[in-house]
């Protein structure tokens, strides 16, 4: 079975400013839990949407997963993040995410981590980083 992978809280946030308004099944809620949405209420899902019954300061945020920022961020801000996989110089394998903007061109990597995941969320978070720019 394949495993799910949510951004941070961090992460959350900046997403939340980047204007990411895409449907998930999880989120954070105002203590910085994750929390599972209900699957049988789709109007629930867009965590990041102003909402009528929510308190002036509360504040829940989408929680997606790793693969849905990295598809978010290829078709709707043109961002390929990429993992690439190092192994030249160890029999270990070592991985970084390079991010490139597509409008011009831009490149950026990240440092190396030997797990996959931990990769792909430092080259998401850059990736939000650039965007905020």
């Amino acid at each position: 079975m394949l495993k799910q992978t949510f951004v941070d809280i961090e992460t959350a946030k900046a997403l939340r400013k980047c204007n990411f308004r895409e449907l998930t099944y999880a989120y954070y809620d105002m203590e910085g839990n994750l929390q599972n949405a209900d699957a049988n209420d789709p109007s629930l899902r867009d965590w990041n949407a102003p909402k009528e019954t929510r308190g002036r300061g509360a504040r829940c945020y989408a929680a997606p997963t790793l693969s849905a920022v990295q598809d978010w961020l290829r078709i709707k801000r043109k961002f390929e993040v990429l993992i690439v996989k190092d192994s030249f110089f160890d029999k270990t394998s070592h991985y970084f995410c390079r991010i490139t903007r597509l409008k011009d061109g831009l490149s950026r990597d990240t440092k190396l981590r030997n797990d996959y995941d931990k990769a792909l969320l430092d080259g998401i978070t850059l990736a939000v980083r650039l965007l905020s720019y």
